[in-house]
């Protein structure tokens, strides 16, 4: 049995959600994010830092009746820590920043995003 790959994320993919960019563009950051998304989706996702619960929190608020946002719900309630626990697959079904181009996200989002740079 092979290993699925991990990925190191650093301050720029949370599980739910994206760092903050102190330096580059929007439209850098949704590069960035792009290209994490073009990886395998069974790559396994370690995050820099643990802030999936409000992560869950705003994703609540942007989907509320998201499927996606359902099992991360259920993945926060089950683990303290949840670095390791999810994919990159798992984040293109429940993070509203991999989900730019999405009618529900597009819709709660006070921006109208540039088709060419959603993911």
């Amino acid at each position: 049995m092979s290993h699925p790959g991990g990925l190191f994320t650093g301050d720029t993919l949370f599980i739910g959600g994206c760092g903050r960019f102190f330096e580059g563009t929007a439209d850098e950051m949704i590069h960035a994010l792009r290209y994490l998304g073009s990886l395998p989706d069974k790559t396994i996702v370690y995050n820099g830092h643990e802030y999936t619960a409000s992560n869950l929190a705003f994703g609540k608020f942007v989907e509320p009746n998201s499927s996606g946002i359902a099992r991360l719900s259920e993945i926060v309630k089950n683990n303290d820590i949840t670095t390791g626990k999810t994919t990159v697959g798992d984040e293109k079904e429940w993070n509203v920043f991999m989900r730019l181009n999405t009618p529900t996200v597009r819709q709660v989002s006070s921006e109208s995003f540039p088709h060419h740079l959603c993911l």
